[in-house]
């Protein structure tokens, strides 16, 4: 699995962009695009995909931390190799990551029975 954490230059775009009042549009894998009503004019796009990987993952205790632009499927893959899976079950699209799926709230046919993926997040 890759690794890479921006938080640090992702912080400076935001700031840069908030100091001259330009919209952002955060992307990342953009696999929910058919989702957003369109790009603001003039925006600034914050493409957070390179900001990924897997921080901790504590399988006894059920606790995974993770970058938003970690692909889902790395999520699921990682989960799986210890007996386990994501107690929502969030669509895949090819390129979907967990930023983006927390912000859509999408969490699956399993949503009724499991609860929504906003249940699931702390932070």
């Amino acid at each position: 699995m890759a690794e890479s954490d921006l938080i640090t230059q992702l912080t400076d775009e935001v700031r840069e962009q908030s100091a001259i009042a330009r919209p952002i549009d955060i992307v990342g894998g953009g696999s929910k695009s058919f989702l957003s009503s369109g790009s603001h004019e003039n925006s600034h796009k914050l493409n957070v995909s390179a900001h990924r990987g897997v921080i901790s993952y504590e399988p006894r205790e059920l606790v995974l931390r993770a970058r938003a632009g970690t692909p889902v499927s790395e999520l699921n893959a990682l989960v799986d190799a210890e007996g386990q899976m994501l107690a929502f079950d969030p669509p895949d699209y090819g390129s979907s990551t967990l930023g983006g799926t927390v912000a859509c709230g999408l969490s699956g046919p399993r949503r009724p029975f499991t609860g929504s993926v906003r249940d699931f997040v702390l932070g």
